[in-house]
Parts: C-alpha cells; structure tokens; sequence
C-alpha cells in the first residue's frame, strides 16, 4: 500500500470534503429547480382547474335557462282554448305524454268528425303560436260515410324551471 502523509492524507480528506460538499450544492441547486418547476406546473394546474369550474358552473346555468320564451300555460288547457275558439272542443280528445324529451312536456291530440278547414285551423294556430311550442307525428285519417276527417298529433313544449 501507498504510505502518505498526514500532510496528504488531510489534503486527500479536504478534497473529498470538497467533493462531497459541491455535490451537495449542485443537488440542492437541483432539487430548487424541480421544486420550482413543479409549482409552476401546480399554479398552471391550479388555474385550469378554477377555469373548468367556472365554465362548468356558466355551463349549469346554461341549461337551466331556456333558450326561448316559454309558455306559461298548461299545454292541454292552451290546446282546449284553441279548439273553444274554434267551437270544435267536442271533437277534442287530449292524452298527456309521458316518454318526451328532457326539459320539455307533450300532450296528444285527437280530433274527430272535423271540417278539414277547422284542422287547418287549430294546425295553423299552433305552429304560428309565440312562445314557440311544436308538432309532430300529424295524421289524418277520412272519417267513414262522411266528408270529414280524423286527425292526431303531438304537441310539445319546453318546461318552464
């Protein structure tokens, strides 16, 4: 073996020491830096977060409000005062729906033994009726030995929240 001073063997200790504690500042120095990076990428994080919240919360709103007017009014009651004013209220049968849309109610409509002008009429009266509501599934049927017809259709309309 090499048989070194004291006087080496100190100078060989103090450039280990050194070493060690260079090593020891870059590792920290290093360390520093990831922490850093880390919280930037926690703030970004962070952010986005608040910015789905916020979005989901306009996004929440959003549904719960209509995108139209909406009628206040029962919509078998406004069918049965459209066919009154049109004196066919005895020809009038109404069904609630009940598998419709989310966010909307439905009434199915009969009518029998009507003057095809009088359908054209009430058809006429619900499509052009403000706040909009819809309808669907129209049929018309002759009535027999008669020049009249038989009608059925759907009405929707959006619920008021």
């Amino acid at each position: 073996m090499l048989n070194l001073t004291i006087r080496e063997q100190l100078l060989i200790a103090l450039m280990f020491l050194l070493l060690f504690v260079l090593a020891g500042i870059w590792g920290v120095k290093y360390l520093n830096s990831q922490e850093k990076y880390l919280q930037q990428q926690l703030s970004e994080r962070e952010k986005q977060i608040k910015q789905v919240r916020k979005l989901s919360r306009e996004w929440e709103t959003l549904q719960k409000t209509p995108t139209a007017p909406v009628m206040s009014q029962a919509l078998s009651s406004f069918v049965e005062n459209i066919a009154r004013s049109l004196q066919i209220q005895d020809n009038l049968q109404l069904n609630v729906l009940n598998n419709v849309e989310k966010g909307t109610e439905g009434v199915k409509v009969g009518l029998d033994r009507l003057k095809l002008d009088n359908l054209f009429s009430m058809l006429y009266r619900l499509e052009n009726h403000r706040p909009v509501i819809r309808t669907s599934h129209l049929s018309i049927s002759i009535s027999p030995g008669d020049r009249l017809v038989r009608a059925s259709f759907q009405v929707h309309k959006q619920k008021s929240n």
